[in-house]
């Protein structure tokens, strides 16, 4: 599991949410990212979910199995056996509810057309429907591309690293689909490499045997906040992981200021 636990009642309150929209005239939907429970998506077939991957070329079984996926809320009627598979997302940063006028059909094909991006020449999946990423995906799409990929959505709300909801500020508009593939600038993707990094350090340290499965979020933003301390030093990848990982262990204390001198990298080589 890579963030806290949800909250208790997170479950509950998608029908409050559902509740709030109906004055809209919007329904709820469920986005789950599959690729942190491969075939949930089988799992969840008596809901009918919608997979953005499907109109991917070449979609196998395989890529279906970690196919972000879009359900309809069912509300308190849902059975049992899909409130426990839904209950098993706590602890995965995988769960956004949206509230929106659009069709099932057509709200999976408004995010469908953001599951692949071209920046800097090439293209790639684009991890929207990740929890840990999209804050910081919205942030760096312009007014138009956020109101391209959220539509006249009334609310979207997610799980966010500390397990409560949070949710972005969707402009509600009723914009066209983006054209595939969207582009981002370079400043943009630029941004969202920045995003991931402390992320990616936390994986290298638990390959290096480091444990914070107690305090997954705060672990985050130890590292979050060791790396903004030497934002702008010429260190390398491993320096950085070097200097997270002391900083974890010292609790940010001044004999932290400096990498040791046998490194990361140096263990590894070993």
């Amino acid at each position: 599991m890579l963030i806290a636990p949800y909250t208790d009642g997170w479950l509950a309150q998608c029908d409050t949410l559902a509740r709030e929209a109906a004055p809209a005239n919007a329904r709820l939907y469920l986005l789950l990212d599959g690729v942190f429970l491969p075939g949930l998506q089988r799992k969840l077939a008596t809901l009918s979910p919608a997979l953005l991957f499907e109109s991917l070329p070449g979609c196998n079984d395989a890529t279906r199995d970690v196919s972000p996926l879009l359900l309809a809320y069912p509300g308190p009627g849902m059975g049992m056996a899909e409130a426990s598979w839904l209950q098993r997302c706590s602890g995965w940063p995988m769960l956004s509810a949206i509230a929106t006028r659009e069709s099932q059909a057509a709200l999976a094909e408004r995010l469908a057309a953001w599951c692949v991006i071209e920046g800097e020449g090439q293209r790639f999946n684009f991890r929207f429907p990740d929890t840990r990423r999209l804050p910081a995906i919205y942030a760096a799409l312009t007014p138009v591309q956020q109101a391209q990929l959220a539509g006249p959505a009334v609310s979207w709300s997610y799980i966010a690293r500390d397990g409560n909801w949070r949710q972005l500020p969707v402009p509600g508009l009723d914009s066209a689909l983006a054209e595939r593939p969207v582009a981002l600038s370079e400043q943009q993707f630029a941004s969202l490499i920045g995003d991931s990094e402390a992320d990616e350090i936390l994986a290298m340290l638990h390959e290096c045997g480091h444990d914070h499965s107690h305090d997954r979020h705060g672990a985050y933003r130890g590292v979050a906040q060791a790396l903004a301390a030497i934002q702008g030093e010429p260190l390398d990848y491993y320096e950085k992981a070097d200097w997270c990982e002391r900083w974890l262990q010292s609790g940010a204390a001044p004999d932290a200021a400096r990498p040791p001198e046998t490194s990361l990298q140096a263990q590894g080589d070993a």
